[in-house]
């Protein structure tokens, strides 16, 4: 099985981020922050890109407490890293440099959930060891919460319960209008029956006097 088929959920859940990536930051907070450069190993060309330069920071969202790897580009502010920390993401040094990381992991910065091979560059050794500490610390966090295709089932459910109930009020809406329609319906029947009954017996009382007025 691919690292991409086994991560379904982890893209789900980034679709929805990546979607509304401004407004979703508000409800973060970031636990971690600095400036690198990142770069992405381009397998056709055999060889790695530059994606941007900026700040890497390490978010938690307020409410589900699930942490992410967010990095902007400077200027542009576009999104060039986007990735959950995960199990199964393994470190490891490039040629001995205390300074970088390179990890696997599924990204979704371009749009679209791809298996990437990245490599960071911090500007010290310390910030490097910082980033890889409170990355782990937020595998055990994310490990620990709900699974993510549990709660898109369960997000799912509740929309599926919500369309239910607002098909339910239509249906009860349509048949107290049908309800009232009827109602009028058989009321303005009943006027006219009336008004006939009235006519008739004022043209019967009508026809009684030119009779009685003839003899």
């Amino acid at each position: 099985m691919s690292m991409q088929k086994s991560h379904e959920g982890e893209k789900q859940l980034l679709n929805i981020n990546i979607k509304e990536s401004k407004e979703y930051e508000q409800e973060e907070e970031s636990k971690f922050k600095t400036r690198a450069k990142l770069y992405r190993f381009e397998k056709k060309e055999n060889k790695w890109k530059e994606r941007g330069v900026g700040d890497i920071q390490i978010f938690q969202h307020k409410t589900s407490k699930r942490c992410r790897v967010l990095m902007r580009r400077e200027q542009t502010y576009k999104v060039c890293a986007n990735h959950y920390p995960a199990k199964y993401i393994k470190f490891k040094q490039n040629e001995g440099n205390t300074k970088s990381w390179i990890y696997n992991a599924v990204d979704f910065s371009d749009g679209v959930a791809k298996d990437e091979i990245l490599f960071i560059r911090f500007l010290k050794e310390e910030s490097a060891n910082k980033f890889k500490t409170v990355f782990e610390e937020c595998v055990e966090i994310n490990e620990n919460l709900p699974k993510i295709e549990e709660t898109t089932e369960e997000t799912t459910e509740k929309k599926t319960e919500e369309k239910k109930e607002t098909e339910e009020e239509k249906k009860e809406t349509t048949e107290e209008k049908k309800e009232t329609t009827e109602g009028t319906s058989e009321k303005k029947t009943e006027e006219k029956k009336e008004t006939e009954e009235e006519k008739k017996e004022k043209t019967e009382e009508t026809t009684e006097k030119k009779t009685e007025e003839k003899k």
